[in-house]
């Protein structure tokens, strides 16, 4: 009887042993599922932009890449749809500006000594109309533009479509519980997909409080566009 009772409670150790490792098999693919999903939709991203993004053809100046808007030399012009865009660049700028081409007048300036990027403040752009983003190596009153490359914003009936797309794509993703982040990733794919790198970034740069994932990829991408960009794949440095 105490041979039994001894074997009982030997089963009962070892079926209790059995279920608790079970468990734990259990709630850890799930957990590791959910880390490795906030970090899959940036990587993604990072794809995206590695296999569509047009090879620019551009001249480097004093030591500056241009990521958005592209610097082409075939003449095809970045074209962006938000009325209100952003701007990223690799290298030692001191100012920008937004001009209409063939005009002397600027529609806005910024100082950006302390940045890469930058989101356009001024009045909307029209859509379907070109402008120019102008640079400047010198923050003096009287300074001249060293370059400005150009680039149009959208027809308004593309403009609209993609407007109806990305309500759609945001009232998706809410009812799916996504945050800011996830919804900003999500916008950013759609426009990365269909070649539109200024909305792609600027989504992604907009991001209140990123996380380390998204920090890391904001880091990247610059000097990935910059290398494809150089002469024989070299990195495009600043100084």
């Amino acid at each position: 009887m105490r041979n039994m009772s001894m074997r009982f409670r030997y089963f009962l150790l070892a079926g209790m042993t059995s279920m608790l490792a079970f468990s734990d098999f259990s709630i850890t693919p799930e957990t590791t599922s959910a880390k490795t999903a906030k970090i899959t939709y940036w990587q993604r991203l990072k794809e995206i932009f590695r296999r569509k993004r047009r090879k620019p053809i551009s001249r480097p100046i004093a030591q500056i890449c241009f990521v958005t808007p592209e610097d082409r030399l075939d003449r095809n012009l970045t074209l962006v749809y938000n009325t209100k865009p952003f701007f990223l660049w690799n290298g030692n700028i001191k100012k920008v500006a937004v001009g209409i081409p063939g005009s002397q007048e600027y529609l806005k300036t910024k100082v950006v000594t302390e940045t890469q990027s930058i989101n356009y403040k001024g009045e909307s752009l029209e859509p379907g109309k070109t402008y120019k983003l102008l640079i400047f190596l010198s923050t003096t009153k009287n300074a001249s533009p060293t370059k400005f490359v150009p680039f149009k914003i959208m027809q308004a009936p593309e403009r609209n479509q993609i407007a109806a797309d990305l309500n759609r794509l945001e009232k998706s993703q809410k009812s799916k519980g996504a945050d800011l982040e996830k919804i900003a990733s999500a916008k950013a794919e759609y426009f990365a997909e269909k070649g539109l790198w200024s909305d792609a970034l600027q989504q992604a740069y907009s991001v209140p409080n990123p996380s380390p994932e998204l920090l890391q990829m904001k880091k990247e991408l610059p000097l990935l566009s910059c290398e494809s960009s150089s002469p024989k794949g070299k990195r495009s440095r600043s100084r």
